[in-house]
């Protein structure tokens, strides 16, 4: 290779050592410093409403972009601003937009617009009885979030098809207001399949939901810190149809969820990412 050529070669790998650099020094700064938004992700507006109401946020309808059905709800609280969006409805079959592409959708558009310095995705979930879950548990996301029913059986492709995308450190939170952990595992389905539980199975995770991962992506994209926080409406490992279950547990789901929030909120008054690890 010509002089000259080793010369640029140096030159570029040196400025990417040092762009490297200045990032990490970014984030960390950012881990130290408090946190001043907040942005709490939902699918489902009856999950939704009690946590809008008991915090009197007030709908922003210029937030995000008109054409999505997204809503955002906001109010200053203390030391952040607290941004809560919710995927919105359906139009055509007048349902909530449930599921990872619409949350993955509200997630780059949340990030994008209202640029918050912490996401967490909250709602309801299933859980597993053998693991320690009742109906109503609450559980915060652990080391990262995975997706159960990406079944692809090719090198790479597989483990890409998992995600295993990160979550944030928050252990001492988790101590703190005396909150179960563990892996959230997302997918397309409400019902139970077995080949999907063999996966959630092998990843040890204690909820399967149908959005926390699709925004884990995004938020590792963007590298914002994120963490997930679900109520167990039906107990996978039970003879039960989730469906039913669902509908059956979802408004007592909520309560527990609603309250939790309110407590989460408190928490993280004038507190740094790092704080929470």
């Amino acid at each position: 290779m010509p002089a000259d050529d080793n010369l640029q070669s140096e030159k570029r790998q040196k400025k990417r050592s040092q762009n490297q650099t200045l990032q990490s020094e970014i984030l960390q700064r950012r881990q130290e410093t408090p946190i001043k938004k907040i942005a709490l992700l939902m699918a489902m507006f009856d999950e939704a409403l009690p946590i809008i109401n008991s915090l009197a946020l007030t709908e922003l309808k210029d937030a995000l972009h008109p054409e999505l059905p997204m809503r955002c709800f906001e109010k200053t609280i203390g030391s952040f601003k607290l941004s809560l969006v919710i995927s919105g409805l359906d139009q055509r079959h007048e349902v909530d937009n449930i599921g990872s592409e619409a949350a993955t959708l509200m997630a780059y558009e949340t990030i994008t617009q209202l640029k918050p310095d912490l996401i967490i995705s909250a709602g309801t979930a299933g859980g597993f009885s053998k693991r320690g879950a009742s109906i109503g548990t609450i559980y915060l996301s652990e080391e990262h979030f995975v997706y159960h029913d990406r079944h692809v059986p090719l090198d790479g492709f597989n483990q890409s098809a998992v995600g295993k995308y990160p979550a944030a450190k928050i252990s001492r939170l988790a101590k703190n207001l005396l909150l179960k952990t563990g892996v959230i595992s997302t997918g397309s389905s409400l019902e139970k399949n077995d080949k999907d539980i063999i996966v959630i199975d092998q990843h040890n995770a204690v909820a399967k939901e149908m959005e926390a991962a699709g925004i884990a992506w995004v938020a590792m994209l963007f590298k914002v810190p994120i963490m997930a926080l679900k109520s167990i409406t039906n107990l996978l490992d039970q003879d039960n149809q989730s469906e039913q279950e669902f509908v059956k547990n979802l408004a007592f789901a909520s309560s527990c969820l609603h309250d939790k929030v309110l407590e989460l909120v408190d928490y993280l008054q004038n507190k740094s990412i790092e704080d929470l690890a």
